[in-house]
Parts: C-alpha cells; structure tokens; sequence
C-alpha cells in the first residue's frame, strides 16, 4: 500500500502538476503565481493515516460516464431550449456575470447582454486563469472578485481581493497595500539594492513604482529602480527558478538620498481566495492561506478565515477551534451572522461566527464515513435568508481515490440539510449563486476524475436548479463558462 504522504504527492502532482511557475519570465510576459494546493493539502496526513490503520471495507467500483469534452470557444454561448418542459423558466442573461476562459487561458468576467449587447467584457486580464471566486454585493452595487491580477503590485500576495462596479469601472485591488502608480504622488528616488537568496530571475517593484525590473546571479541579483514614490512603505521581490518560488518584501523609509537595501526571498507565500462582501460594502470575509516549505521541501498550509476591512486594512481572524480546516465563509444580509465552512477529523460542520470574528458554533454537522471524509465549502445565504446552499466535497479515499461534489440546502431553523443537486463519482457541482426570487440556484458544473478546488477546472459550464422542483438544466453549453454571480433580490421570470 502507497503510504500516505507519498500517495498525496502523487494526488497532488496529479492534480496540478501542470500548473507551475514558467521559468525564466521576460518583462513583457505576465508574471504567474505560485499554484495553490491548499484544499488538498489540509486533508491532512494524520486524518489519512488514522483511516488507513482502522478496518477498512472493500473497494467497490462505481461506473463513471466518460466525460465528452467540449471545444473551447471565448464566446457566450446562450442556453438552447430543452425538449422537457420545465417550471422555471430560462433565467435572463443581464442578471448573471460569470467568468469565460479564452482560448489562450486568459480568464475574464463577462457580463451577458448588458446595455442590450451580447457581451459586456468587464475585465481584460493578460494572465492565465488569474480569477478565483466572483460574488455580488449585498446591495448589488459592487463586485467582488479573487485572483491572481497583477499580484506583484501587492506588498506580499500571490492572490488579492478586488472590487469593480457592475459595468467594470471603479476597478481596485483592496489588499495588498496598493497604492496606483497613477495617483502615486511625488516626489520619487532611485531605488538601488540586491536580493539575498535569490534564484533564477527576480523581479523587483516597491509600492507606487510604474514597473517592476529584472535581475538575475550575471547582474548578482543587483537591482536599480526608478520612479519611486518617497513616500512608498514597501519594496518586494519575486524570483522564479523552473517550479521554484522565492518572495521577501521589506519596509521602506525613504530619503531623496537613499541608502542601498536588501531584499531577502525565500521559499514561502500567501493570498486570499473566496470572498463575500459584507452589507454596506466596506468589509470583506475571506480566505487567507500561507505556505512555506518544510524540511522535506513539501508546502504546508495554513489556511484562515479573515474579516477584511476595505478602508483601514486591518483584518480580523475567525475563531477556528483547534483541529479544524476553514473552507470559506459568507456574510448574511442583514450583517448579523457569518457562516462557514469547517472540517475536523471526525466530521465536517457550517460553522456560524458573529460579525467580530468571535465564534458561535455548529449550526449543522455530517459525520465522515467509514470510507468518505467530507468537507462543507462555500456556503451562500439566500437573498431573504430563507436556505443556506452549500458545496459537500467527498473525497473517497479507500483504494482508487475518488471526488464528487454535491450541492445542498439547509433551512436554517431546521437540523437536518437535504441534497440539491446529486453528483456521480467524478462529477462536481461548486460555486453556487442564489437567483435573487430565492427560488432557484445557479452553479458551475464539471466532470473530473480530482477534485481542482481551489482553482478552476480545464471545462466547465453554469447550470441551474429550482429549489422547489430539483431538476438541473444547463444555461451555457461552451465548456468554458465558470464562477456565476446572479444580482440580489432582482426577480427571474
């Protein structure tokens, strides 16, 4: 039997071993984060181990339908009406933004049919597969959207927060300490310093700064940036070298006159992935990770919920007992209750805190099986609150590994949830989104042997349910549509 720790590396490299860091980037070409392996990485060793030398039944097979992969295609492609008549009608496109991947994996977020057009491109991101999650506002005035964009203007994040307007403008990142290069004000020094530990190429930016530049060992890894604002607080590094990511950032205090720095980089990371905006949109609940290597050179997560306040930048932590995973959060709508997702060893738990990160406890709980250990991910609060829709991830572990991911839906003043949508072996029903009638749920569905989140699958398309009469139906059929986000309280047909 493949010990554990060789049988994750194995499932991790299988997973994602094609999501690395290109070696050696040119200025011109978008720089690409470190792969976030951080759900499978917190389904730890030790819960595997436990399982392992417990009496284990007999692996069945269960047959999969081979999955038929559509032709990508970076076009909207509306929904074709279905033979069997249906009591929810077609919900209309304008209600609905959702992430497209184009031909080139660059990922942007469309609006369909806004201002009476086929498509509203709210985004134009050069880089690869650079959005995470996508959510409404409360009040359906902002946007908020994780990703990987232009990362390294963000003092120490591989993947920051961003809120935009429903028509694009208004476009920020909220982490990160960012500070536009457009309205950084003067005056500005010459920055000169070296990185320590680097490897590779290593890209140098201080906050405010236009551009990052290069360095690499031939220059010593020496480094000598204009156009800094005096008045900026940090200067990062980044090296890349093949799989290898090194990062350091440091404080600044700058003088027109400015003493040589040293940036120290090494094998370590952070960032911010599932976000939800609470009322009022000035605070965010989010999940925060960090990874570092250890000293057999694998990355180990810690993985956080954090409250997010937009204007101050101070963040609050969840209270997570001990021994339990965060697997995102979401903030009611009257700003009273934040829910989440947790996983112990024993069971997976929506997990309810207050709005000061204190926690409340257990609103609902399933026990892992016997051959299934389970995890609650990102739920989502109606519009009127009447159901909590949530992402069951199983993860049967026993012999051949196999992932499914079924949707649910709990009342909250009852204690049992039912199942929304079922999910055969392989097949993966995530990132659900209330149309705002309450009545139907909208989500990304894939077929795939692992389960990638987080991060987004090679295909995918937005289907949806009725909550009242649970029969699925597509709403794009291009194998290329990801991450709905449906306008609160606005009303579906």
């Amino acid at each position: 039997m493949v010990r554990p720790r060789i049988f994750l590396a194995i499932l991790l490299l299988a997973v994602l071993g094609s999501a690395v860091i290109a070696c050696a980037p040119t200025s011109d070409e978008p720089l690409t984060p470190t792969p976030d392996y951080a759900l499978l990485e917190t389904r730890t060793e030790e819960r595997l181990a436990a399982r392992l030398a417990a009496h284990a039944p007999l692996p069945t097979e269960t047959p999969t339908p081979t999955p038929t992969v559509p032709t990508p295609t970076p076009l909207f492609v509306a929904p074709s009406p279905t033979a069997t008549p249906r009591s929810t009608p077609t919900p209309v496109p304008p209600l609905v933004v959702l992430v497209q991947k184009m031909q080139n994996e660059t990922t942007h977020i469309i609006a369909p049919g806004l201002n009476g057009g086929d498509n509203g491109v709210l985004t134009h991101f050069p880089e690869p597969l650079s959005i995470d999650a996508l959510v409404w506002g409360k009040e359906a005035d902002w946007l908020a959207f994780a990703g990987s964009h232009a990362f390294i203007r963000s003092r120490d994040n591989e993947r920051n927060l961003f809120v935009m307007r429903p028509d694009g403008s208004e476009m920020r990142m909220v982490t990160g300490e960012f500070l536009d290069p457009g309205e950084a004000p003067g005056p500005y020094v010459v920055l000169v310093g070296t990185i320590e530990g680097g490897k590779g190429v290593c890209r140098v930016i201080a906050q405010g700064a236009a551009s990052p530049i290069e360095t690499d060992a031939e220059q010593g890894f020496a480094f000598e940036l204009t156009g800094v604002p005096q008045d900026a607080l940090w200067a990062r590094a980044i090296c890349t070298n093949g799989a290898d990511t090194l990062q350091g950032n440091v404080d600044l205090e700058l003088q027109q006159e400015q003493d040589p720095i040293t940036i120290p980089v090494a094998a370590r990371g952070r960032g911010w992935r599932d976000v939800s905006l609470a009322p009022g949109s000035t605070r965010m609940v989010g999940t925060h990770y960090e990874w570092e290597l250890d000293e057999e050179d694998l990355r180990r997560y810690q993985v956080r919920g954090a409250i997010f306040d937009i204007e101050s930048g101070a963040i609050t932590w969840l209270e997570i007992p001990e021994g339990m995973t965060f697997h995102g959060a979401d903030w009611s709508f009257d700003g009273e209750r934040v829910v989440g997702g947790l996983a112990s060893e024993e069971a997976a738990h929506l997990w309810e805190w207050r709005p000061t990160g204190e926690s409340v406890g257990s609103i609902f709980s399933l026990d892992n099986l016997e051959d299934e250990i389970l995890a609650v991910v990102r739920p989502r609060w109606s519009p009127r609150e009447t159901g909590i829709v949530f992402e069951l991830h199983r993860w049967h572990w026993w012999g051949d590994p196999k992932f499914r991911t079924d949707l649910m839906l709990l009342d909250p003043d009852q204690e049992e949830a039912r199942a929304l949508v079922i999910s055969e072996w392989g097949q993966h029903a995530t990132h659900a989104a209330w149309a705002g009638s309450g009545r139907t749920v909208f989500y990304q569905s894939y077929t795939l042997e692992a389960d990638t989140s987080p991060g987004l699958p090679p295909y995918a398309d937005i289907w949806y349910i009725s909550i009242e009469e649970p029969e699925p139906g597509p709403w794009t059929d291009d194998g290329v549509s990801f991450l709905p986000a449906v306008r609160p309280y606005a009303e579906t047909p």
